[in-house]
């Protein structure tokens, strides 16, 4: 992990798991952040702006999910998508 690089997991609470509609709503938010956005669940990852990424992770409800945010406004970014996690994952 690079230094400055932000870092942060969160459980999927959410019946439904991480499916298309909550997929779809993340990305917007992971769109309007200024860096890097990566997503991990398992042994699966990827860019956490694609849409097919996302849901290619197959997250479940009780999975834990890794975010990482690489440049840009690295906290700002980070607290926003904690938020969204918090309120809707």
């Amino acid at each position: 992990m690079r230094i400055g690089m932000k870092r942060f997991a969160f459980v999927i609470h959410n019946e439904n798991g991480l499916d298309a509609r909550l997929a779809g709503m993340f990305i917007k938010e992971t769109i309007a952040c200024s860096g890097d956005v990566r997503i991990m669940a398992g042994n699966k990852k990827g860019n956490g702006k694609m849409i097919f990424n996302v849901l290619s992770l197959h997250a479940r409800k009780g999975d834990s999910v890794v975010v990482e945010i690489d440049g840009g406004r690295e906290d700002e970014d980070a607290q926003r998508l904690m938020r969204f996690a918090e309120h809707n994952l």
